[in-house]
């Protein structure tokens, strides 16, 4: 092996999606190889999701799907049970922290059992820019210049963007996070003090959790355009596949296939979410089968009730947001922010509610929690903007993602698949839509690792 030269692959990301690439190239490869982990964090494998460190934020999805291998679906389950957490069954939502320290066991795992000829080398610091020539060249943060023949863009999630408020130093005000996951804003939060979180997705429940867990008394205002919230998991039983991808192609036609489903299922006394569950392993066709002006139409009036049906939270979870809900410390609105006056004790927030007039409600601080940015032309990160302006990359055309090739390459802005550089995960999602959750990823980063290899 040794008279061989090293493949050099460097992975810009140390979150889910780059540590499992980087694991699978570790255990897969054939001939001399060296991994170079680009991740400013102290901690690789957790990324936004997994880096949380309070144990209320749970999983949105049972252990029993969880495991990082899709050949092998108990390894997280056997993985919980040897480090001692006999208490935890394939029903269980586990704390997310737990699952980080998961990520982090299966790589060192895939170190000790990698052959002496691959290398993993660590970069802590952040990839700012890229070239590419003969090789990829990666300028980073810390002032190093890192050489490999390709690179993978394990991107993962971006901060919120800014939501549309009318006076822009909004933004700048000391009273507003744009950034849940910033570091100590909650710890600092007066116990009594009223919030208003602009979101009532999976990340504002996170950010309602975090208050519960330490004894927030403050009301919890949630702003929202439609006021909905994600639904609860229940066990069920799998459900026969009922769309095919060669089914209408048009929204209005796919919508009312999955209600006339539900209520066939309602007849037979079947709960409607194995119903939405059964459509997993068909949306990515059914997306990629539907014409942009579709594609569009779904983003604009469907996205919102697919994303709290399909991404549900644990019943703990549920039953912290009921019972704050009934007791009237939190109180939801379907509404737009118009507008916002800050004084040196709080804010006056001006909201325009659907179907009714103005309110305003005075609280002390806002926080976004609009969920990350997919927008790849308004990420203000600096190796995002570079790749852009270089043409190394182009968003993808519903203004999601990234535009990307089957075997995930990156397109550049003339429309050339490229040969170096490649992505998975989050910056897919305009391509594949389903390409947020473990059971995608995990795939994912198998078959680009594959296609590294050969």
């Amino acid at each position: 092996m040794s008279n061989h030269k090293s493949l050099v692959i460097a992975v810009i990301g140390g979150g889910f999606s780059g540590v499992m690439v980087a694991v699978h190239l570790l255990l897969n490869a054939t001939r001399p190889l060296v991994i170079k982990l680009i991740d400013s964090q102290e901690v690789i494998g957790q990324g936004v999701a997994y880096g949380t460190d309070k144990k209320c934020h749970l999983l949105n999805v049972p252990a029993s799907n969880m495991s990082a291998f899709a050949d092998n679906s108990e390894h997280f389950l056997h993985w919980l049970h040897n480090q001692g957490f006999s208490e935890i069954d394939a029903t269980t939502f586990v704390p997310r922290q737990i699952y980080g320290q998961y990520i982090q066991a299966v790589l060192n795992e895939a170190l000790l059992n990698a052959p002496a000829w691959v290398k993993l080398e660590r970069y802590r610091t952040e990839a700012i820019s890229l070239n590419v020539g003969n090789n990829v060249n990666i300028s980073t943060k810390s002032g190093e210049i890192i050489e490999c023949d390709r690179a993978v863009l394990a991107l993962g999630n971006f901060k919120s963007g800014n939501p549309p408020v009318n006076d822009s130093t909004f933004y700048e005000s000391k009273r507003y996070v744009q950034w849940v996951w910033s570091k100590n804003w909650l710890e600092k939060l007066p116990v009594d003090e009223s919030v208003l979180l602009i979101g009532s997705g999976l990340t504002g429940l996170d950010v309602v959790l975090s208050l519960h867990q330490q004894g927030h008394k403050g009301k919890i205002h949630i702003v929202s355009r439609r006021g909905l919230q994600p639904q609860v998991h229940k066990a069920t039983s799998p459900y026969h596949s009922f769309l095919k991808a060669e089914s209408p192609q048009t929204i209005r036609a796919l919508v009312r296939d999955v209600r006339t489903e539900v209520k066939l299922a309602a007849s037979r006394s079947i709960d409607w979410r194995p119903v939405i569950d059964a459509l997993r392993l068909e949306t990515q066709a059914l997306w990629q089968n539907l014409s942009l002006k579709e594609k569009r139409r779904f983003l604009r009036h469907v996205r919102i009730y697919w994303d709290v049906h399909r991404h549900r939270v644990a019943p703990t979870v549920a039953q912290v947001l009921t019972e704050l809900t009934q007791n009237r410390q939190i109180i939801s609105y379907a509404a737009r922010i118009q507008a916002y006056q800050e004084d040196a004790d709080g804010v006056n927030v001006v909201i325009r509610k659907r179907g009714s007039g103005e309110e305003t409600l005075r609280v002390g601080l806002v926080v976004n929690c609009t969920g990350p940015q997919s927008n790849y032309r308004r990420i203000e990160h600096p190796l995002v903007q570079q790749l852009l302006e270089s043409g190394l990359i182009r968003p993808h055309e519903v203004n999601l993602g990234l535009d990307v090739a089957a075997n995930g390459a990156v397109i550049d802005a003339a429309g050339n698949i490229s040969e170096q550089l490649c992505t998975l995960g989050p910056p897919e999602i305009g391509q594949k839509w389903e390409t947020i959750a473990v059971p995608e990823l995990r795939k994912q980063a198998q078959e680009l690792a594959e296609e590294l290899l050969k």
